[in-house]
């Protein structure tokens, strides 16, 4: 499958307001190279096994952010749009490229620095192309990042899984809206959720995310679906999670009392630190509880349940 592919250069400091231009624009998938990142991962996991040095320094000092637009968006449009989004974001427009990409050649870059690694206390993310020994009772998610969000490397999905990792006790219902790859529904399955549902309005997330489930042998606890909450059984989860953006979020703040109960947990991700206070605002206007957030980088996580 072809994509038409955006790959900005930039400044470190600028990494989080041209993922949400991209973001913004409709992108199919988003991919980012932070060579800064992957240092100080490799710092601080030095038992496992990461990319070398000798990687990690052909990147050079700035950030690659990669996004994916279905190739029959009109390139020169497409082009138009982006140089007037970055002015008015960042006030420059960044060296960026577009090109024409297959699904296959993708998914082989990303062997090249896509490593096992330690999402939280209790999990492990490995890609499917290395081996990793696990040890006590570790959850290992082996991953297939395929065209989809959610690698496990980006703050937005860290920060969910490490909610995750600390709420979820056994046998929860769990809604995973906007699932990308499924590494959040799947983690939910193996730190011993119940019942977990997926969710992705992209076919490419949807045919990823089903075959994750498979290779993480959780088909019998994870059910996905390519639509919209609103195509789904309305029923009640205990533990919702919405790692999508914030204008999404605000919309479906109130479709969300549909699938609550009494008490459920919702984990909203994917939110800039500007619209922290605008997504908080509309959390206390729907009557749900704020409970917690984390923030890594310009990212904020939120979560919030229903009762007190």
């Amino acid at each position: 499958m072809e994509w038409l592919e955006v790959a900005v250069t930039a400044e470190p400091e600028y990494q989080d307001e041209v993922s949400q231009v991209l973001l913004d624009l409709g992108v199919q998938g988003l991919e980012i190279v932070d060579p800064d990142a992957f240092r100080q991962v490799l710092d601080e996991n030095k038992y496992l096994d990461y990319a070398d040095d000798g990687l990690i320094d052909s990147y050079g000092d700035k950030v690659i952010i990669k996004a994916y637009f279905s190739a029959d968006r009109n390139a020169e449009e497409l082009k138009g749009r982006l140089d007037k989004e970055f002015r008015g974001t960042i006030g420059i427009v960044p060296e960026y490229t577009l090109s024409i990409r297959d699904d296959s050649e993708w998914k082989d870059n990303w062997k090249n620095y896509y490593k096992t690694f330690r999402i939280s206390e209790r999990v492990v993310i490995k890609p499917t192309w290395e081996n990793y020994s696990q040890t006590g009772s570790e959850a290992v998610v082996e991953l297939e990042p395929g065209m989809a969000f959610g690698t496990g490397t980006h703050e937005t999905t860290r920060m969910c899984a490490e909610y995750l990792d600390e709420l979820v006790k056994g046998n929860e219902k769990v809604l995973d809206l906007g699932c990308g790859t499924g590494i959040l529904g799947i983690i939910a399955a193996k730190l011993g959720a119940d019942e977990v549902t997926c969710v992705d309005i992209d076919e490419a997330a949807y045919k990823t995310c089903l075959e994750n489930v498979r290779k993480n042998n959780v088909s019998d606890k994870v059910r996905v679906f390519c639509g919209e909450l609103k195509d789904i059984e309305t029923r009640q989860y205990d533990i919702i999670v919405a790692n999508i953006i914030a204008d999404v979020i605000l919309a479906l703040l109130p479709e969300f009392r549909k699938y609550c109960g009494s008490r459920t947990e919702i984990l909203l991700s994917g939110i800039i630190a500007d619209r922290r206070e605008e997504v908080l605002k509309a959390v206390r206007e729907h009557g749900y509880r704020f409970v917690d957030e984390k923030k890594e980088g310009e990212w904020v996580a939120i979560h919030i349940c229903t009762g007190f």
